[in-house]
């Protein structure tokens, strides 16, 4: 049985995964650099665990030799006496001394950008170095503060070549630069321009909301929702919403009504169905059938726990950040497979702001497709159970909305959560 909480933690164990430097690279975007945050180092996209953090010094980033290398599968030797490293692995060998800038790399000499210094303890090295000695891909996100490095070995499993990753980051940090750059023109505290928000289409009156959590199968009344895992992504984005609206007169709506909430249900328009209940089996009159039962007070729709939605305040205003994740094939495994982020500002004066972020994958979950979408503003009015957006450019759109208990948002078929 898929309560709403492990649904939930399921769905975001499954988008994380093998994607964080896509994940960081979307939410990171506006993040302006901050001496007290620590730099992170991303191997093969995955997080490697450091004693001493990378620094930034004259500008030029260095990182600590020893992890990477050895997570490389390199074996490295310090001689203290010597002030020198000396590095090993399968036809690879590499000597460099603390406060020189030249190097020997396989016989050859090399010579670096900033000499290696000794910080607590631990020897660091200019991050370009990492790329020169090994003929890993490596980069640097000032935005993210991140150190991106993809061996190539990595980059051969994944079917593409290093050419064609290091367009693609290059291309995302452009554009991560533009957004940063864009934002801080943006954020002088201008005001967004109202626009006016009509009202929501007007149902038959026919709906009622449910008044109480506990259930009667003889008497099912109001809008029911339930969430459901989508683990590849390729029904629901990653968390299907199941929403079942039961009407007087043994009528029921399955799924998102068309004009927004419940109230604007109208059955001489809308697809309301005549149901039956027998032998713990929902009928509809389109011969679509679920099973139905009522656990510890509790309605439970095919195996999936529903809680009834509560009517929102007329004109409730909200003021926060909400973001709904979502994706399509297995992220980092499947080829293909793409993520997307939608985020929302609800201002207390009836304003918004909308932005929509698309992000495209290869086999092996590094980036191609780069990434699209789009910025928006206008006002919004709630109206019940009915969000309405009115977009600066005429755009009206009217969507199901309702509160969840921990705070986050139901639009439309999303579950939006507040952005920390």
């Amino acid at each position: 049985m898929i309560t709403r909480t492990t649904a939930l933690v399921t769905q975001k164990m499954i988008i994380l995964v093998g994607f964080l430097l896509l994940i960081s690279f979307a939410l990171q975007a506006s993040t302006a650099l901050a001496a007290d945050k620590p730099i992170k180092v991303l191997f093969n996209e995955n997080k490697l665990e450091l004693a001493k953090d990378p620094i930034v010094t004259n500008g030029t980033t260095l990182v600590p030799f020893r992890p990477l290398f050895e997570a490389m599968g390199i074996k490295v030797e310090w001689n203290q006496a010597e002030q020198t490293v000396r590095a090993t692995g399968d036809n690879y060998s590499l000597q460099l001394k603390v406060g020189s800038k030249q190097a020997v790399v396989n016989g050859k000499n090399l010579t670096l950008t900033v000499a290696p210094q000794t910080v607590d303890g631990h020897t660091l090295v200019p991050i370009r170095f990492i790329s020169e000695s090994t003929g890993s891909l490596v980069a640097w996100n000032p935005y993210g503060l991140e150190v991106i490095v993809y061996t190539e070995d990595y980059i051969t499993a994944s079917g593409s070549t290093k050419e064609q990753v290091q367009d693609l980051i290059d291309k995302e940090l452009a554009r991560i630069k533009g957004e940063a750059e864009g934002q801080n023109q943006t954020n002088t505290n201008t005001p967004i321009t109202s626009v006016k928000v009509p009202t929501p289409p007007q149902g038959s009156g026919v709906y009622k909301p449910a008044t109480s959590d506990s259930v009667d199968l003889s008497k099912l009344q109001g809008m029911y929702y339930g969430f459901r895992l989508d683990n590849g992504g390729y029904e629901c984005g990653g968390l299907c919403t199941d929403l079942f609206t039961f009407l007087p007169g043994g009528k029921v709506v399955v799924g998102t009504p068309v004009n927004g909430g419940p109230e604007t249900i109208d059955c001489t328009k809308d697809d309301c169905q005549t149901y039956t209940i027998k032998n713990g089996t929902l009928t509809l009159a389109n011969k679509d059938t679920y099973s139905i039962k009522v656990e510890n007070g509790e309605l439970h729709i095919d195996d999936t726990a529903m809680t009834r939605v509560k009517t929102a305040a007329n004109d409730l205003k909200l003021d926060g950040s909400y973001e709904y994740i979502g994706y399509q094939g297995l992220i980092g495994i499947s080829a293909g497979s793409t993520s997307w982020t939608h985020t929302i500002q609800l201002n207390k004066d009836g304003t918004f702001e909308s932005s929509e972020l698309m992000l495209g994958h290869v086999e092996g979950g590094l980036p191609t497709s780069g990434a699209a979408g789009g910025d928006s503003t206008g006002s919004y009015r709630i109206t019940g159970n009915t969000l309405v957006l009115a977009y600066k450019d005429g755009t009206v759109s009217n969507l199901l909305f309702f509160l969840h208990d921990d705070g986050s948002l139901q639009i439309g078929e999303d579950n939006y959560n507040p952005e920390d």
